[in-house]
């Protein structure tokens, strides 16, 4: 490097010292991944080894919730062909696990925490990249390691998507930043090609890079760089309506489910004056102080004067930093920007939801880095104790949390206590004590999820499902008959109807509800099958042997259809 160029970039961090900011010593091509990871690879070890440490407890945890439908229940699991279908990257980490170390928690946990390891190698890489000071760099990565909020995302199996997500994103951020500095189109291929995993990996979140992009422009790009952004600026725009227009269908099947049957409302919106004073008051909070982690949350305490006044005074630092420290402008403004995607207007998600801040909060890791930072020029003893009190808690906060992740039921338990005015928490405890058989629990878990929707039908399913099982047809009938009132598409609810008539021998209802079963299933061969032994048992064998055959045709291996069809034909 020529002596010109060495004064120069002194110089830089000499203005920039003096202003009260970091030098950004790290863009341009003074910056080497190697010669990053080779001088701070025992702190990142490190860093590895204590993420291994408080999230140990995790390994041996449970699948729980939505891990069943994915894998143990999944037939396909370990089939390679479906998981690579669509190349989804979430589908092929699971198949892959299953078809070469088989359905087992342990490996999937920690799969997990392993790549959580590599997010934060990449985010150290990231943050010296952009402010090219080691130990602010160092200071987030510590805090970005044990922030009570990742437990969903890193220790329920089912929270790998949101990993992936952060994954990619500093995968394009990085790759875009090297492009726009040096212009070698290979990173700009790269880019792209990871822009494309994450697409399909998840919809809406990986369009946070584009902001970012914009950001690093703002506080660090030169001439060259902005010259190269405009240049293809119009291609990035395409690819974001391309994009848009692929997910069209996928979003609106989404906005349909969410906004459907009990969840329905006067409005697919939400109240923008509710959603995000409320959304981003509650973000910053579980950030800062994690005490009601929950899977569902639901109690928004804050007054709605303390949600406009968090809102509008993180707003009003994040663009008066932008001027005064372009540092703490960047960190505020990527929580923001990262947040946005998990915050449409649409209901298409939840308000809030931990696992959608696991990205985010890597914003917030680097401003609690920033004050610790700038903390100890004035006062040496209180940044230290600052910063271990923050890291002892937070680690101690992840040990029980895992905790509450470790079981089926002791997440249902532990969501019922922190969120008591969630039907799907109770709904949840309640399907949970019933594979337990512990039947009055179960009731007293679906009475409950009534109580706080009185139109879920799931409940009043659910509930009944109970009620039969214990022999009180009566009122499982009635609590049938309701679930369809709630939500008359419920066909597994005509099913349990069918068997109660059969049980009471009231054949002319048998088959009203079988015909309302078929006009919703016309292709369901369990339905066929149910109007097949209907027919049976009301002596309409023609007519049973025509339903049979018809559940054979949309089923061949519907074994207890193929055995009822011989058993009419032989009588």
């Amino acid at each position: 490097m020529s002596q010109k160029r060495i004064k120069a970039l002194r110089s830089n961090k000499a203005e920039n010292k003096a202003a009260g900011k970091d030098w950004v010593a790290g863009t341009g091509s003074n910056f080497s991944y190697r010669r990053s990871i080779k001088a701070n690879w025992k702190f990142l070890l490190s860093v590895s080894v204590g993420i291994v440490l408080i999230f140990f407890n995790a390994l041996n945890g449970d699948f729980v919730s939505d891990d069943y439908a994915t894998i143990p229940h999944n037939p396909l699991v370990a089939n390679l062909g479906v998981g690579f279908k669509g190349l989804n990257s979430t589908n092929i980490v699971k198949s892959l696990i299953a078809f070469v170390l088989g359905v087992k928690e342990f490996y999937y946990h920690l799969t997990s925490v392993v790549f959580f390891i590599v997010i934060c190698w990449l985010a150290f890489l990231a943050i010296e990249k952009l402010f090219g000071n080691r130990w602010l760099s160092r200071l987030t990565v510590l805090i970005f390691a044990v922030m009570p909020i990742h437990v969903e995302a890193v220790s329920w199996i089912s929270g790998l998507p949101y990993l992936f997500i952060a994954f990619y994103s500093l995968l394009v951020l990085l790759m875009m930043i090297e492009f726009l500095e040096k212009g070698n189109t290979k990173w700009l291929a790269g880019a792209v090609i990871t822009f494309f995993l994450a697409f399909r990996a998840d919809v809406p979140r990986i369009f946070a890079v584009f902001p970012l992009i914009f950001l690093y422009i703002i506080a660090w790009g030169n001439q060259e760089v902005k010259r190269r952004f405009w240049k293809i600026l119009p291609y990035l725009l395409v690819v974001a309506v391309v994009g848009v227009i692929w997910g069209w269908q996928k979003i609106t099947q989404r906005v349909n489910v969410v906004n459907s049957g009990y969840n329905s409302s006067e409005s697919i919106f939400y109240d923008p004056f509710f959603q995000y004073p409320t959304g981003i008051a509650k973000y910053l909070q579980l950030f800062w102080a994690p005490f009601d982690l929950t899977l569902y949350h639901t109690m928004y305490v804050f007054p709605e004067w303390l949600n406009w006044s968090i809102i509008l005074s993180f707003l009003s630092l994040m663009i008066y930093f932008w001027f005064r420290d372009k540092r703490v402008g960047f960190a505020l403004s990527f929580i923001l920007v990262t947040l946005l995607p998990s915050m449409s207007p649409v209901k298409v998600s939840w308000l809030v939801a931990e696992r959608y801040a696991f990205f985010p909060s890597l914003g917030f890791a680097l401003f609690l880095a920033i004050i610790i930072n700038e903390l100890g020029k004035v006062a040496k003893l209180a940044a230290p104790t600052l910063l271990i009190s923050l890291l002892v808690f937070y680690s101690v906060r992840i040990y029980f949390r895992n905790d509450d992740w470790s079981t089926n039921h002791k997440l249902w338990v532990n969501t019922c206590q922190v969120s008591p005015n969630s039907h799907n928490a109770w709904n949840n405890i309640g399907d949970d004590y019933d594979k337990l058989k512990d039947y009055e629990n179960a009731i007293k878990g679906f009475s409950q999820s009534i109580a706080v929707k009185p139109n879920y039908a799931d409940a009043y399913h659910n509930r009944a499902n109970i009620f039969f099982k214990t022999g009180r047809l009566d009122l499982a009938r009635e609590g049938y008959n309701i679930a369809l009132n709630f939500s008359p598409s419920l066909y597994q609810t005509y099913l349990s109807l069918i068997q109660i008539d059969l049980i009471e021998r009231k054949m002319d209802l048998a088959i009203d509800h079988v015909n309302k079963l078929l006009n919703l299933q016309p292709e369901n061969s369990q339905a066929w099958y149910a109007a097949g032994l209907v027919m049976a048992q009301s002596g309409r064998k023609e007519e049973a042997i025509d339903a049979l055959r018809r559940s054979l045709t949309f089923d061949p291996n519907n074994r207890v259809a193929a055995e009822l069809l011989g058993n009419v034909e032989r009588n």
